[in-house]
């Protein structure tokens, strides 16, 4: 089987982060409304980006055959789904967090708003009247704002790029979606049970693998630390010196103070260097997390770290920042596997006393155990169940049986909007009639002469 595989580098030149274009900090501030808007912005300019550059243009004209296509076409570039009308081939979707309610439309999968919080707000499960009330505005703007501006873009987007042979035969954009055969969402039944259909599969970690060897400057200073390890990391994109100063002084004095050793990814010099602190640009999360003195982990909340925390087992204290980062530090405050802080307002009391916190405490520990062993008893890796089931695809030509008849329905009809309104109709109709008939009635009977 030949396998062709294309990574495009371009989100880094197009938010250009490292002159902070687009400010993530700034981006935490947003309400969720305004920040499903930037990101839907941005991600549109990344699309068309990616379809101006030399991979996708020598793809389109590629005379290359597939049997199947596996993209990440539900994370605002919908676009991409061209493709499978280039080349003919059956689409599996890569859904790489959690499914939104404009995302669950799209799948035609049930989203009840009432008991399923987006990630875009710090919610769990089990939600207040209020809380209920703010998670449904949010979802219903997802899904009409999704649907009536976003997707229409994408497909001006995909009009305009999209050019080889046949390409005027192009269908509207809302086909090819309802077109994709399963989509594989980097998802686990503990994070909040979600009605999904059978077109949608649950695969989360199935990129993690097994822990290797630590480097033997970190196995060293980890092993030798007999009062524990704390990983401090705020992922791929979120670096110290992003912050304010006196968030950065709050991170430095809590760390150098700390009796515990701390490894922490961090790209500059830390003033004194401190013995208690190991610092690199890069470090092995996954190993550090396994290794058995990390006693806790300091996190922004990004989802992978989230997957790996829960896979392993390990306590989280959680500074998130923007995304989906304070609805995944919810998640772990309603697991009892952490606490989280709001990192504009931390202070060097709070910051270490919430660390003390979850290590003296045995039920954060004992949590995260517990968490670990939950997520790992499945019948199949995540691996392997994605392995089964685009082999399933291939071998059903595309699979389409999977999929509810409520993918690319009409929402109106999706939501029993035309039903609703027909009845509401005829209800009113009907207290027309009967409230015309009693005034008639009413009228009549005034209208006799009184006998004496």
């Amino acid at each position: 089987m030949m396998v062709t595989q294309l990574k495009i580098k371009i989100w880094e030149e197009i938010c250009n982060f490292g002159n902070q274009e687009i400010d993530l900090l700034e981006l935490g501030q947003m309400s969720a409304v305004q920040y499903t808007l930037q990101e839907w912005t941005t991600f549109s300019a990344v699309t068309e980006a990616a379809l101006k550059g030399k991979e996708l243009q020598d793809l389109m004209a590629s005379e290359e055959k597939y049997d199947l296509i596996i993209m990440e076409a539900t994370t605002m570039q919908e676009s991409l789904l061209a493709f499978a009308h280039k080349f003919g081939a059956p689409v599996i979707n890569l859904h790489p967090f959690y499914v939104s309610a404009y995302v669950a439309s799209l799948m035609g999968a049930p989203n009840p708003l009432s008991c399923v919080p987006d990630f875009r707000v710090p919610y769990t499960d089990r939600m207040g009247f209020f809380q209920r009330t703010h998670n449904a505005m949010v979802g219903w703007f997802d899904v009409m704002h999704g649907s009536l501006w976003h997707l229409p873009r994408q497909e001006s987007i995909m009009r305009r790029l999209f050019k080889y042979p046949g390409s005027n035969m192009l269908p509207p954009l809302e086909e090819l979606v309802a077109n994709v055969s399963l989509h594989l969402v980097d998802a686990h039944p503990m994070m909040y049970v979600r009605p999904y259909s059978f077109n949608v599969v649950d695969v989360a970690g199935m990129n993690i693998k097994p822990a290797k060897q630590l480097p033997a400057d970190i196995k060293r200073f980890m092993d030798e630390a007999y009062e524990g390890v704390i990983y401090f990391s705020l992922g791929s994109y979120i670096e110290p010196k992003m912050f304010k100063e006196n968030v950065r002084r709050v991170f430095e004095e809590t760390m150098k103070k700390s009796k515990y050793r701390v490894i922490w990814k961090h790209s500059e010099p830390i003033q004194g260097s401190p013995k208690n602190i190991l610092h690199k640009s890069w470090l092995p999360q996954n190993e550090i997390l396994a290794h058995p003195n990390c006693k806790l982990f300091i996190t922004h909340g990004g989802y992978n770290s989230l997957v790996e925390a829960m896979s392993i087992g390990v306590p989280v204290l959680g500074l998130p920042v923007f995304a989906d980062q304070r609805h995944n530090v919810a998640y772990y405050e309603h697991m009892g596997v952490g606490l989280g802080a709001d990192v504009n307002s931390l202070t060097t009391e709070e910051f270490s006393e919430k660390i003390d916190r979850i290590v003296n405490t045995p039920s954060f520990k004992e949590n995260a155990k517990k968490v670990a062993v939950t997520y790992r008893d499945l019948p199949q890796t995540s691996l392997e169940r994605a392995i089964f089931w685009v082999e399933y695809v291939i071998r059903h030509n595309g699979a389409h049986h999977l999929k509810p008849a409520s993918v690319g329905m009409p929402l109106y009809r999706y939501l029993l909007l035309d039903v609703i309104v027909f009845w509401l109709f005829i209800l009113v109709l009907v207290i027309y009639v009967i409230c015309k008939l009693l005034a008639l009635a009413i009228r009549r009977i005034k209208s006799r002469p009184i006998r004496k």
